[in-house]
């Protein structure tokens, strides 16, 4: 199985997450349902990053597959911009040649 050295950068995983969080904030006292969304979706992100610089790559699988469609699809391709497709493929089972 293909594995990256942990200590990669996660660019791509940290825009992401930061999208999510400015979302959080912009519907903060607009509409604090959907702003709860958004944080539990930063959230979800930054889980998956740190069990990924922890080398738990089982827990990071079972962790995706339970996320919800769209934010999924956005941390698969996060994963594979900062780790390669590679190691998407290998250890999360998605295909993400030509879309990264």
């Amino acid at each position: 199985m293909n594995r990256p050295i942990n200590n990669t950068p996660m660019i791509a995983m940290n825009d992401l997450a930061r999208s999510y969080w400015n979302e959080h904030v912009r519907e903060l006292g607009v509409d604090n349902e959907m702003s709860e969304m958004y944080a539990a979706d930063r959230n979800d992100v930054m889980d998956v990053k740190a069990l990924y610089i922890a080398g738990l790559y089982e827990e990071m699988k079972t962790k995706v597959d339970y996320l919800d469609t769209i934010v999924r699809e956005a941390v698969v391709i996060a994963m594979a911009k900062d780790a390669g497709i590679d190691f998407v493929y290998d250890t999360l089972g998605y295909d993400v040649k030509g879309y990264v």
